[in-house]
């Protein structure tokens, strides 16, 4: 299914009866030949907001930036949508060496799982490693209903997200830099156990191969940072628990290194 397929919100009726509810329905083409299938039911007052609509509104906000954006990923199941840019014109220089560029996530959904939201996130320039921060960053949820028809303000507050993005990302890079503690295997051992708990094994496994036998890691806790990012930004089959976990290690590696 496309990201930017047509979208429709049909009403449920059972023998007459009518309901509440509405189906959403993705336009679904294949060998010529188009249909719809249900990806959702919503409320009859959810306001469903088409992929395409999303994107072109997330681009004229950064239009307005005058930073030059690039698309970093775009992610849709059917049901979820993630439409991810960054811009190299606004980064912070790490204690480290290494530079992080200011990232954007909009999120979308068709069976009302996720509102439309906006989220600042960070880009480890290096590798282009996504690094999300709930935490850090701040969101603006776009409301899901009638009322917020056409966003005319809705926007306008959305936009004011962008004259602050710039202390956001320095108290970002203000905690990347307390992540230069070495981590040995106790460490390592504390950190599953009191700060990574919330990871499936596998998982935190693939991390744990990452961050040991690539020789590209210097063993401090930037680095198991990084070969988390690593792992769950660049999977060639993402799933929106990627987004989640990668924001659950991020803000949990900046609580162990104030911890430590």
């Amino acid at each position: 299914m496309y990201a930017y397929a047509p979208i429709r919100k049909v009403p449920l009726d059972y023998n007459g009866i009518k309901s509440s509810a509405f189906s959403v329905q993705l336009e679904d083409n294949k060998d010529g030949i188009s249909e719809y299938k249900e990806v959702g039911v919503v409320r009859n007052k959810y306001l469903l907001i088409p992929n395409r609509d999303v994107k072109d509104l997330i681009d004229t906000l950064v239009a307005d930036t005058g930073w030059d954006w690039e698309v970093a990923k775009e992610y849709f199941d059917g049901k979820k949508y993630v439409y991810t840019l960054m811009t190299r014109d606004l980064t912070k220089e790490l204690d480290v060496g290494d530079t992080v560029g200011l990232g954007l996530n909009a999120w979308n959904s068709y069976d009302g799982s996720i509102a439309f939201h906006l989220r600042f996130m960070a880009f480890r320039l290096a590798c282009l490693n996504g690094m999300m921060s709930n935490d850090t960053f701040f969101s603006y949820k776009f409301k899901h209903d009638s009322k917020s028809e056409g966003y005319e303000e809705e926007i306008k507050q959305a936009g004011e997200m962008f004259s602050r993005a710039d202390d956001r990302l320095d108290v970002f890079a203000q905690n990347c830099n307390k992540l230069l503690t070495t981590v040995d295997v106790s460490d390592l051992a504390n950190i599953r156990k009191n700060y990574l708990s919330e990871l499936p094994v596998t998982t935190f496994g693939k991390i744990a191969d990452e961050f040991l036998l690539e020789d590209e890691y210097k063993e401090t806790a930037w680095d198991l940072t990084n070969a988390a990012t690593r792992i769950l930004w660049h999977n060639k089959k993402p799933t929106v628990s990627d987004y989640k976990q990668n924001q659950y290690v991020v803000d949990q590696m900046f609580k162990y290194a104030a911890e430590a």
